[in-house]
């Protein structure tokens, strides 16, 4: 099924996702979303793996079914 919604960018260059479509790709508050951009279109889709302590994408390790980042695993060993 294809989700299609229309909706206006205000002020702050913020838009709204409906509850539809958050809930068919089981986006929650607080998930991070992954955006990108090429010449003329956006792509928007949920980042699956965050840290836990800051919520970086980067150079992420696993244990035990948590991600952390390679800044905070330092920060940890201190």
């Amino acid at each position: 099924m294809i989700y299609t919604n229309f909706r206006e960018i205000d002020k702050a260059g913020r838009i709204v996702i409906s509850k539809d479509i958050r809930k068919h790709l089981n986006i929650n508050a607080g998930d991070i979303l992954h955006i990108e951009a090429d010449d003329n279109c956006i792509f928007i889709r949920k980042a699956e793996s965050k840290c836990v302590f800051c919520n970086s994408l980067e150079s992420l390790k696993e244990f035990q079914g948590k991600h952390i980042c390679s800044s905070c695993l330092e920060k940890l060993k201190d």
